[in-house]
């Protein structure tokens, strides 16, 4: 079915439900799992984004490693989190983006969200959202 999975997580218990929902997935398909987390922060200085990505790296690792996620198959990359997702599930050949529907956390007041919304519009793949 599918053969590889990109999740897409936020660093927070609503991430490690997402990403416990695709690791099932992934071991029901025998899909290869790649978890992606996107910081916003395109404007930032490049030394101001290293640090934030150093920063929040320990984070992304807290919640991969109980799933058995490599490091080397979670990625944090920094812009407009919809465009960063597509772009990434085009480059890894993904057949399947899961992530969810809406964050807690979100400024806006959309239904599932802006990021899903528009993983959702511009995915050239699968996309399958769970409700957080």
């Amino acid at each position: 079915m599918y053969k590889t999975i990109l999740c897409a997580i936020e660093a927070s218990q609503e991430g490690k439900m997402v990403l416990a929902k695709a690791s099932e997935l992934a071991k029901l398909c025998g899909a290869k799992l790649v978890v992606i987390h996107v910081l916003p922060y395109k404007l930032l200085p490049s030394d101001y984004q290293k640090t934030l990505k150093e920063e929040i790296a320990p984070k992304i690792e807290k919640i991969t490693s109980p799933f058995g996620i490599s490091k080397k198959n979670c990625h944090i990359k920094v812009g407009k989190p919809y465009e960063v997702i597509c772009r990434e599930a085009d480059k890894r050949k993904a057949d399947l983006v899961i992530l969810g529907t809406h964050s807690k956390k979100a400024l806006q007041a959309a239904i599932i969200g802006s990021t899903a919304t528009g993983v959702s519009n511009n995915a050239k793949c699968d996309v399958t959202l769970f409700r957080i």
